[in-house]
């Protein structure tokens, strides 16, 4: 299996970010921190609280976001864990999220940031957003549903694609050629963002 997340050490990940000294952004469950290769090439590693994830969740991830490639989907590159936290090494993606673009003031003094979401880019995010659903509604060998789309989401490459991202709360779904399929879940993801 070409593509699969590679395992790393915390010691690699450790080098790799500099002792987690540049951090990106942080969730309710995570941090995320800017990570570099020594060929130079750029990843984010995610720290998540091992008290609050259990192993079965983040293995969930792992294992979800580790079968699935479409250029809709962060990639991710690998993964590892120590005593108090596991960590998942993404591509890295320069824009940062969507979130960060729609409804920060860190851009509205700038005009060459402000033309960067006219309605023709927030056209094609909305698009690479749906491409990147239905891939994972139809395009994989298992259905995977996300259950918590919303900006914070979604992360925005240096032409303003968009990447669905954090696979948290996915769930797969195996599928079967003779029966159509129902699911009966727990309501899972962010208020106000929710599928009805």
């Amino acid at each position: 299996f070409p593509n699969a997340p590679r395992c790393y050490a915390y010691e690699e990940l450790c080098e790799i970010t500099s002792n987690f000294k540049s951090k990106l952004g942080q969730g309710g469950f995570s941090t995320v921190f800017a990570g570099v290769f020594q060929d130079g090439s750029k990843v984010a590693v995610k720290r998540l609280e091992t008290a609050r994830q259990g192993l079965k969740q983040f293995m969930a991830e792992v294992r979800t976001i580790g079968s699935i490639h479409h250029r809709n989907l962060v990639q991710l590159q690998g993964y590892g864990a120590d005593d108090h936290h596991y960590y998942l090494v993404y591509e890295f993606v320069e824009n940062l999220s969507l979130d960060k673009w729609l409804f920060s003031k860190i851009h509205s003094h700038d005009p060459k940031k402000q033309q960067a979401l006219r309605w023709k880019i927030r056209s094609r995010i909305a698009m690479d957003i749906a491409r990147g659903l239905d891939y994972l509604h139809g395009g994989c060998k298992d259905q995977v549903l996300h259950l918590d789309i919303k900006p914070q989401n979604i992360l925005l490459d240096t032409d303003f694609g968009a990447k669905i991202c954090d696979f948290g709360l996915a769930r797969l779904v195996e599928r079967s050629d003779h029966e159509k399929i129902f699911v009966n879940t727990v309501m899972r993801g962010t208020p106000g963002y929710m599928a009805p």
